[in-house]
């Protein structure tokens, strides 16, 4: 199978990627709304055209500005997924997934069908009308939809966001399946936690249409080095500058203790992150009088969230721009301290629990 590699810039959108994928590769890209993750996606399939660059899949050389070459929508063998299936209402089951086939003049399209519905778990639906079908029933015929075409490449727009919970996690299973057996490279754009860890092998995060982080999937969740990356891995994450014996300097002026995580020490003054867990944070109604080995910060309560058996305590931002740290406390904690949004409390973690590292 083909494997893909982008390098295009969208001036007005202000995206400016530069990234390849692997055959059998599947890349998630993340960023807050407005990053240009969909942008990226709609270069790739053609519907929209870069200000320069080139997209190739394989040998195949499907957009350079350069050269003048820009191949149309429907014979780029991309296959686009989004959030709405948008099958065509007119069609039956078995009908949407043979449109393809039929168009570019392949044999046995009734058979294409039915292989690829049955790869999905959907050929019990195929005399079906788009109109009987649930959500989760609908993005199978999609996919299968856009399998039958044989793509080089698939695209996942947040396929799974407008699902319930049962149906997510069986249209991830199919995925999962299909994409591993076929080899097919495929980039997913999502807001999903769960589809990263099932689905993706790397991680690319936009920030503001460039490409601030990326790297293994584990990588990310375990060492985040963006704000949105430590959020989406449920870490805290602060940003400043390194100081002395393992420390970081926020610009608000508070002192963060920690663990310095590279190869050769960080020099003073140079910047540096600090990433630690919600469940290390300790919350206290006064300034905790032992602070050896321990960072403390006076914060604001903003919101308060049940998770299972976790309250989580989310804190104004400190700084402007940040993102507020996040606690993570038991029922009983929370009961004990009644906390309510809008009280100043301080938040407390052990220089053990905290990583310090470099940018990037």
């Amino acid at each position: 199978m083909s494997g893909l590699s982008v390098r295009a810039v969208l001036e007005d959108r202000h995206v400016e990627v530069d990234f390849e994928v692997a055959p059998g590769e599947v890349v998630a890209i993340l960023g807050a709304n407005g990053a240009g993750k969909s942008t990226v996606l709609h270069m790739i399939a053609g519907l929209l055209r870069p200000d320069t660059g080139i997209v190739s899949a394989g040998r195949r050389r499907l957009t350079d500005t350069a050269a003048g070459v820009q191949v149309v929508v429907h014979d780029r063998h991309i296959g686009l997924l989004q959030q709405d299936p948008m099958l065509f209402p007119h069609l039956d089951v078995t009908a949407n997934v043979a449109f393809g086939p039929r168009c570019t003049g392949r044999r046995n399209v009734a058979g294409i069908a039915e292989h690829w519905l049955k790869r999905v778990g959907a050929l019990d639906l195929s005399r079906r009308m788009p109109r009987e079908l649930s959500g989760g029933q609908a993005q199978r015929v999609a996919l299968a939809r856009a399998l039958a075409a044989a793509p080089d490449v698939l695209l996942l727009d947040e396929p799974l966001a407008g699902l319930d919970v049962s149906a997510a996690t069986a249209m991830r299973k199919v995925l999962r399946e299909v994409l591993t057996a076929d080899g097919r490279c495929a980039v997913l754009v999502t807001h999903d936690l769960l589809d990263v860890t099932a689905l993706a092998d790397r991680v690319l995060v936009l920030d503001e249409g460039r490409i601030a982080e990326s790297g293994p999937m584990a990588s990310l969740l375990a060492a985040p080095s963006t704000i949105f990356g430590a959020r989406f891995a449920g870490l805290n994450l602060m940003t400043g500058s390194a100081g002395e014996s393992r420390t970081l300097h926020t610009g608000s002026g508070d002192q963060v203790l920690g663990m310095t995580m590279t190869e050769a020490p960080t020099t003073r003054g140079e910047s540096v992150i600090a990433v630690f867990a919600p469940s290390a944070v300790r919350i206290h109604r006064q300034p905790t009088v032992d602070t050896r080995g321990q960072s403390t910060f006076e914060v604001t309560v903003a919101e308060l969230d049940h998770r299972g058996a976790v309250i989580r305590v989310r804190a104004d931002p400190i700084e402007d721009g940040a993102v507020g740290l996040a606690a993570d406390i038991t029922a009983q904690t929370a009961a004990e301290l009644r906390l309510i949004p809008g009280e100043r409390v301080w938040f407390s973690v052990s220089a053990d629990d905290v990583a310090i590292r470099r940018v990037g």
